[in-house]
């Protein structure tokens, strides 16, 4: 508890009055972190005494394939595979650790589903920062509602003094977990994009009261600008994000509602998607994580770049996956080359073309074709905010075709824009 105090404390007032000391604070503390890290993994020994930018490029599928190694407390990845599966399959998410160590399982949607581990130091590290960076107040009591696939003992470490905890699972039938929701009454909740919209349509129609939070977090997936305006339309309450995934607490918005990387936890590199460096995808140093260290770990993500006063860093926005970006064929001096169509350029598009909320999906299922599933009404104004858009990024025109409105499934991660073709 005394930990979990004070890295709320750390994580809620400010520590840094300028960007440089910062960095220079980061750096102290990479060096600390990779002399032990070195010293207690066996995936690393070999690096002892070496510099960052010395240690390699990390990815899920390196990590899993050298997972046993590169732990530090000797845990066999199959073991735990097993111990976090069999929880998922149970829905008793209280087993799934083994010892102290609290095992959690990502959902898989890259194409590999990665592990996550916690020592009990961890997990007091990891909710002093979620408290200390998300709670609207410390004066009141707090109802946290979790509205997502899957539990952990992780989570649950939040449900101290004035904050009480929910987890609300949304791979029981929608009827079941929105009355749970309802009855709750959350203050703070938290969710992903397609698991708050549920909430939004269905909230009140299983019992007699309808949920008001005083703040909505999402997670887990994109957060289009036209389904955030959406959502604070329909809770009439302020819209943040969170950056939480396997990897670690990476970023949230800010009390002044700017989203920025927890600085404080993580240092970020950036490898740039574009010439213009306006996108880039991040690399991750977590230098609070031993039980699994995540050292130079490059997302899949698509971050969108962004320059203002603040000390720790702005992001744009989170603008999906590397696998979202739709690859189509240049003309003109493009011409035999593949140009990229990044996934918030889509957004924009069609939300400048179509002012209320529009349910869509944008397919790439060939170079030359684009499929997009909504409802009939909206096919050709999105196909027209997709033409132009293609015709701006000078790439040749394509083939469009349509599809019925989208139907998404609660418990998998919601992707508006997704590349079919694996080009």
């Amino acid at each position: 508890m005394i930990l979990l105090l004070n890295t709320f404390i750390k994580a809620r007032y400010k520590r840094f009055h300028q960007r440089q000391q910062l960095q220079d604070w980061q750096a102290q503390q990479v060096d600390k972190h990779l002399a032990w890290v070195c010293r207690h993994s066996p995936y690393y020994r070999a690096l002892q005494g070496a510099k960052l930018d010395q240690f390699p490029i990390m990815n899920k599928q390196q990590m899993m394939a050298n997972f046993d190694q590169l732990n530090t407390c000797g845990l066999e990845q199959a073991q735990l595979f097993e111990c976090a599966i069999n929880a998922e399959k149970k829905r008793h998410f209280s087993d799934s650790a083994i010892g102290d160590i609290t095992v959690g399982l990502s959902s898989g949607t890259s194409g590999q589903r990665g592990l996550f581990l916690a020592s009990p130091q961890e997990r007091q590290i990891w909710a002093g920062n979620i408290l200390g960076k998300l709670l609207p107040s410390l004066i009141t009591k707090h109802r946290i509602a979790l509205v997502l696939r899957a539990n952990s003992p992780l989570y649950g470490t939040v449900n101290k003094g004035p904050i009480q905890f929910c987890y609300i699972d949304i791979t029981l039938p929608i009827e079941v977990w929105m009355k749970q929701l309802d009855v709750f009454q959350p203050s703070l909740l938290i969710g992903s994009a397609q698991a708050l919209q549920l909430c939004a349509l269905y909230t009140g129609k299983y019992s007699q009261k309808a949920i008001q939070p005083q703040r909505i977090i999402s997670g887990a997936e994109v957060l289009t600008p036209a389904d955030k305006h959406w959502l604070q339309q329909k809770f009439n309450c302020p819209i943040h994000e969170i950056y939480q995934c396997t990897e670690g607490f990476l970023g949230c918005t800010d009390q002044q509602g700017q989203m920025r990387w927890n600085e404080d936890i993580v240092l970020i590199e950036k490898h740039w998607l574009n010439a213009e460096k306006t996108h880039y995808s991040p690399i991750i140093t977590d230098f609070r994580r031993r039980t699994q260290p995540v050292i130079r770990y490059q997302l899949d993500d698509i971050i969108v770049a962004k320059q203002d006063s603040g000390i720790f860093e702005a992001i744009g926005a989170i603008a999906g996956r590397c696998g979202d970006c739709l690859s189509l064929l240049g003309q003109g001096r493009q011409k035999g080359c593949k140009v990229p169509v990044l996934p918030d350029l889509i957004y924009r598009a069609i939300t400048l073309k179509i002012d209320e909320h529009c349910d869509y999906k944008i397919s790439q299922l060939a170079d030359d074709c684009i499929e997009i599933a909504a409802e009939p009404t909206y096919h050709q104004r999105i196909q027209q905010a997709l033409s132009e858009l293609f015709a701006q990024q000078n790439v040749l025109p394509v083939t469009f075709m349509f599809a019925p409105k989208p139907v998404w499934q609660a418990a998998n991660k919601q992707r508006r824009v997704i590349n079919l073709c694996g080009s």
